[in-house]
């Protein structure tokens, strides 16, 4: 699946189980929360939207991408 849109990324996440994780590159990363990394204000709206979608995020510098984690299984709105 092409994530292009929160939407689709948000549905993403919404499929995932406690554990797993999906792996956005920074190119997308910065594409879906511009500016990008290392924005402070676009990694304040990925947390928020992590958070919404019951994950959490870890930023793998070394890899040059984003994970977001699934830590709940029903996150609350």
């Amino acid at each position: 699946m092409a994530i292009t849109t929160l939407d689709d990324f948000g549905s993403l996440l919404d499929g995932l189980t406690v554990g797993q994780h999906a792996a956005l590159p920074y190119s997308v990363f910065d594409m879906l929360f511009p500016p990008g990394e290392p924005d402070d204000g676009a990694r304040a709206r990925a947390y928020m939207f992590a958070k919404s979608h019951g994950c959490k995020i870890e930023n793998d510098q070394r890899a040059k991408e984003v994970l977001f984690i699934r830590d709940v299984t029903n996150p609350s709105p």
